[in-house]
């Protein structure tokens, strides 16, 4: 007979003990198959969540900090070869939502306003505003009358179709309100009052957003032509058009994708200065262009490209200063108030001589006459600027009058003088009344002064050195107003043509990115379920293959005399070997087939759990089941190769015996090896000092300090190998117990030293499984009752809000407190803590998509100085410049780790306000914060990559609870426009600490399943101890003992193996969970675990019963005969 027909005919013949092998099998099969498909399935799902967020859009181009005319869509279209191509102008703006009674109010809300070619690229366009389904199904037609949401913020406004909705957002400042000169000092609000279209699903594009979050946005809809109106009011004013927008999506309904390369390049052959806010204006009183931007200061880079073409260009540098005085004797002076003066190039001009100093002044005749000057006076001019947290700081200069220049010419209506850029709030004004600078009104206006306004406008009245005005008035923004270049031989669009040969689109922030890529990259998960599922299900695994080795040992063990016989007829031992191991190997791949056919409902289970019990971990999401073949190939092949190699190890030994030792039935003897007292004492000694040095560790430490559970956690451990080792001792003691065996109980007791390895092992495995998995509850995480101190998880921080629309002033300071009427007295007690912000991906844990570029927040170190613990650095280490260029962050260590997967030195790429590429290096990381998340670079570096983005949109308030409480409240109702909500820091925390509690929950679960799991294992111990002294049993019937008796015996005999390993291991474990238990710093555990012990010991007890009554179900007087 052939092997192969022989391990078939042991298949069927042996089907009872194969039958128990395949069900282990199965078991892993299913375990290892159901974790790999939980991760299938949560990657499914976030990919799905994702393509419908972006729909059919590929790529996107996206300008935060400025705007370009809408028909660059429309440009940008006629350039990319495929005629299918889609390119939609969005406007993308934040506000807030209300009804008009102000009952219902959502702040944040992330505010589109698209047209009928956004809808072409939703997911299924039929499902959209302008989609034949949603017409049929009679939804309100997409027009300008209406408000649509999608289904989050929806549920939020419980509004029925046709109810009004009052929108507010900020209106867009030419250039950044922190800016001198950027206007008034608070934002200015446009409202739109509009009826509730409807809900829009995700499928008709409801869901569109750009950050790589697994969460929907709150997401409002309007007309874009609607929305333009409202929000470009200003740039009306200065350009004749309110056509812009600030995001551009790219796409091509169907499947097939836009290519990045060909989009840029058609990007680079459209795009016009115009777009970039760049205009070249011709000077009326001289024969010159003038480069300026809508953003009035020339960035520096832009000014510097401008120069390189044209470099007999003289830049000119505008601004408004609050007075000019002639200084004179006896500290009097004559004054001119609100005045602009400019810096120019002395060797550019023709005005000003070579010599010209930058020590010297030219006054126009209108402003000597007025000051009744003449050479050589001293004047005296005073300014603004603007300092930190857009403090005003009051400075002067003095300077020799060293020149009078004429009149200026009359400025035509509607017109700027050639040397001052549209300045918002100003140039705009009929009357010198109507100025809204942003800078407070000290000095009268004298009529004088409007009738010079009237006719001269903004002309200067002074001219200093260009390096003394950037010297006064350079700023991050630019220090430079203009730039003039001679219109001889060079027409505008010769000019124009240079400066776009000199720039790229990326220069003037107008960059495309692949929208789609970053889905794809986003969705792979920093956290692998499948793998996390395999390690908590560790128990459950090793549970099934210590059965599977168990079973097939047992099996082989009783088969004995069938591999003697073999062996006996010549067999080798690697043809033995191929009989049964191969016996064993179908067996594993039977069970774990049909543990793969299972592992869907096991999948299920999982994922239900995790939308239900476990939505803790997951943010709430939930998740379709969507397996792949290879992880099904991976589970099966994983599945019966490590239950092949269980069996294996359980019997590499067994086969190699010699045939007369394996036709002795399998008698084993004692075997109990040497053991001398020495060795016992040593046992003995060593149990007693970890006991020790446990009850030791756990004095020194109180139950409510910080390390408290890792302390605890380290008694608990050193209890559990304390009390293994006295038990291995005492085995040794049984062993040589030197009386009389008068009674059977005696034997017992020595008889559990008979297999003394055996003994530890069954003891070891169930009091550590016991200890693990009811000790890792110690490191539950819980908020600090109190919010107050400041090296906890909240920092001191009671609340921490956000708004809808920036903030920019401080409001702990005067000037904040009397524009938004804030009550002094409710800020005595309590501190605000302005926080720029820059959005960006959710990198915390309640998102479990993979962070590609985390919001950031801009701080001040000193205001953070002594909160939060850190793992490494501090505050101060974003004081420190970095060899490199790049930006020193900050960043919550379980950020770090699990969600960026990155270490201390590590770097991420962004790009700033221009579209330039910059990188911030992780230099330290906070201990179990509420900072998850984001990183937080200094307010400097802040201000210096994002320049155009002015204003702070987060608030942390410190102080004692209830007067934070009090001033959150206070600043929600003062800054209602704003949309400014605040929340507990504590509930913050205890978000973050769920989804850690959460995973602990399944770990101790599924673990708690593994070892109940493991006590079939038990048995099985207890069967082959049984069988293997079966000719002992038979003596002591022949000696006259009752079977019953000897069958009661054998039961307590192992009794006593379990319950050492419960006892041990569950003293162990509460002592690990004794701060959570009693020291009331941490969340308190249910009595579950209580349960669990009980659990564990029936399910012990009852397989020692099943396996006592089924190996000694009739005599074992017969089996004397083969001694």
């Amino acid at each position: 007979m052939s092997p192969w027909k022989l391990i078939f005919k042991n298949l069927l013949f042996f089907r009872r003990q194969n039958t128990g092998i395949i069900l282990a099998a199965t078991l892993c099969g299913i375990v290892l198959t159901g974790s790999l498909t939980v991760g299938d399935s949560v990657r499914s799902t976030l990919r799905t969540l994702a393509e419908v967020r972006i729909g059919e859009g590929d790529l996107a181009m996206l300008s935060p900090d400025g705007f370009f005319r809408e028909d660059l869509a429309e440009r940008i279209k006629e350039e990319l070869p495929d005629e299918e191509s889609v390119v939609a102008p969005i406007v993308l703006s934040r506000g807030m939502l209300t009804s008009p009674d102000g009952a219902t109010r959502v702040s944040n809300v992330q505010v589109l306003g698209v047209d009928p070619r956004f809808w072409k690229l939703a997911p299924d366009s039929k499902l959209a505003p302008t989609g034949t389904e949603s017409i049929e199904k009679g939804f309100s037609n997409w027009g300008r009358e209406t408000f649509f949401v999608n289904e989050r913020l929806g549920k939020r406004l419980k509004s029925e179709t046709g109810k009004r909705l009052i929108l507010r957002m900020e209106e867009p400042s030419l250039f950044s309100r922190d800016a001198p000169l950027s206007g008034e000092r608070d934002s200015k609000f446009v409202s739109m009052n509009k009826e509730f279209g409807g809900i829009i699903p995700p499928g008709g594009f409801g869901n569109f957003g750009l950050l790589g979050n697994q969460r929907e946005p709150l997401t409002l809809f309007v007309s874009l032509s609607e929305l333009q109106k409202k929000l470009f009011r200003s740039l009306d004013e200065a350009t004749q058009s309110t056509n812009f927008a600030n995001f551009l999506l790219l796409g091509i309904p169907g499947k097939k994708e836009i290519d990045l390369e060909k989009a840029k390049i058609a990007m680079d052959k459209c795009w016009t200065l115009e777009d970039a806010g760049i205009e070249i204006k011709k000077l009326r009183e001289s024969d010159e262009w003038s480069v300026r931007t809508r953003q009035v200061f020339l960035s520096d880079s832009l000014a510097a490209k401008a120069k390189e073409k044209q470099p007999k260009a003289s830049g000119v540098l505008t601004y408004l200063v609050n007075a000019i005085e002639k200084i004179e004797e006896g500290n009097k002076s004559s004054l001119i108030p609100y005045s602009m003066i400019s810096g120019v190039a002395p060797d550019k001009v023709q005005f000003l001589s070579n010599q010209w100093q930058d020590h010297h002044i030219a006054l126009n005749q209108w402003a000597a006459t007025d000051l009744n000057v003449s050479i050589g006076d001293s004047i005296r001019i005073s300014f603004y600027t603007v300092g930190e947290r857009r403090k005003l700081i009051e400075a002067s200069r003095s300077f020799e009058l060293q020149k009078i220049l004429p009149m200026p010419k009359t400025v035509p209506e509607d017109q700027e003088s050639d040397w001052t850029p549209r300045f918002p709030g100003l140039s705009d004004a009929d009357s010198c009344g109507e100025w809204d600078t942003g800078i407070p009104i000290v000095h009268e206006v004298r009529v004088r002064d409007e009738d010079y306004w009237d006719e001269f406008r903004g002309s200067p009245k002074a001219f200093v050195s260009l390096k003394a005005a950037q010297e006064m008035w350079g700023n991050r923004w630019g220090s430079l107003t203009g730039i003039r270049t001679s219109r001889k031989n060079l027409s505008r669009e010769e000019l124009g043509s240079q400066l776009r040969q000199n720039l790229k689109a990326e220069d003037a922030g107008l960059i495309i990115q692949s929208l789609r890529s970053d889905v794809r990259e986003s969705v792979e998960t920093p956290v692998d379920f499948g793998q996390l599922f395999m390690g908590f299900s560790f128990f459950v695994i090793v549970a099934v293959l210590a059965i599977t080795g168990m079973l097939f040992s047992f099996s082989m063990q009783q088969r004995n005399h069938q591999v003697g016989l073999l062996r006996a007829l010549g067999w080798k031992t690697g043809k033995i070997r191929l009989v049964f191991w191969g016996e064993g190997a179908l067996a594993a791949i039977m069970g774990s087939l049909l543990g793969v056919l299972l592992a869907a409902s096991y999948g299920k289970l999982i994922l239900d759990l995790l939308s239900g019990e476990w939505s803790g971990a997951v943010s709430g999401t939930s998740f379709v089941y969507d397996a792949r073949v290879l992880s099904m190939v991976i589970g099966c092949v994983s599945s019966a190769t490590i239950c092949f190699v269980a069996m294996v190890w359980s019997t590499r030994k067994q086969i190699k015996k010699e045939p007369r030792e394996l036709l002795m039935s399998g008698n084993q003897g004692w075997n109990h090896g040497l053991f001398d007292d020495k060795k016992g004492n040593r046992y003995r000694w060593l149990g007693w000092i970890c006991l020790v040095f446990s009850v030791g560790l756990a004095s020194i430490v109180g139950l409510s300090s910080g390390m408290a559970s890792m302390t605890f956690f380290g008694a608990g451990a050193l209890f559990l190998i304390g009390g293994l080792f006295l038990f291995r001792a005492q085995l040794g003691k049984l062993i040589h117990h030197n009386h009389k065996l008068s009674e059977i109980k005696e034997l017992n007791q020595r008889n559990l030293g008979r297999r003394a390895g055996r003994s530890l092992v069954t003891v070891g495995s169930m009091a550590a499984g016991a200890f693990l998995v009811v000790s890792t509850g110690a490191f539950r995480k819980s908020a600090p009752p109190s919010s107050e101190e400041l090296r906890s998880g909240m920092g001191g921080v009671s609340f921490w809000g956000e708004s809808a629309s920036p903030i920019y002033d401080d409001l702990n300071e005067a000037e904040a407190i009397e524009l938004f009427d804030l009550n002094e007295s409710i800020l005595t007690n309590s501190k605000v803590i302005p926080l720029r912000l820059r959005e960006g991906d959710d990198a915390s844990c309640l998102n479990l998509n993979k962070a590609l570029r985390p919001r950031i927040y801009g701080v001040k170190p000193s205001d953070f100085s002594g909160r939060f613990e850190f793992a490494e650095g501090n505050w101060e280490s974003l004081n420190k410049p970095l060899a490199s260029d790049a930006v020193p962050a900050l960043v919550d260590q379980n950020t770090m780790m699990w969600a960026l997967k990155m270490g201390i030195g590590d770097r991420i790429e962004f790009r700033d306000g221009d579209g330039k590429p910059f990188e911030v290096e992780l230099v330290g990381s906070l201990k179990g914060s509420m900072l998850q998340g984001a990183l937080f670079i200094n307010e400097e570096d802040f201000l210096e990559k994002f320049k155009q983005q002015g204003g702070y949109r987060s608030f942390m308030l410190t102080g004692k609870f209830k007067e934070a409480r009090n001033l959150a409240l206070h600043l929600e109702d003062r800054m209602y426009q704003h949309g400014m909500e605040f929340r507990e820091s504590k509930d913050r925390l205890m978000e973050l600490q769920m989804v850690e509690n959460t995973y602990l929950s399944i770990f101790q679960g599924l673990g708690g399943l593994g070892m109940l799991i493991g006590t079939c294992g038990l048995g099985l111990v207890v069967a082959r101890n049984v069988v293997e002294r079966g000719p002992e049993f038979g003596l002591f019937e022949a000696l006259g003992f009752q079977f019953k008796q000897l069958k009661m015996h054998a039961f307590f005999e192992h009794v006593q193996l379990a319950l050492w390993g419960i006892l041990v291991g569950s003293i162990a474990a509460v002592l690990g969970i004794a701060p959570a238990l009693f020291g009331g710093v941490m969340e308190k555990p249910s009595l579950g675990f209580l349960w669990f012990f009980v659990s564990l010991a029936i399910l012990a007890l009852f397989w020692i019963w099943i396996a006592i009554n089924m190996t000694l179900r009739r005599s074992q007087l017969t089996l004397l005969k083969n001694e």
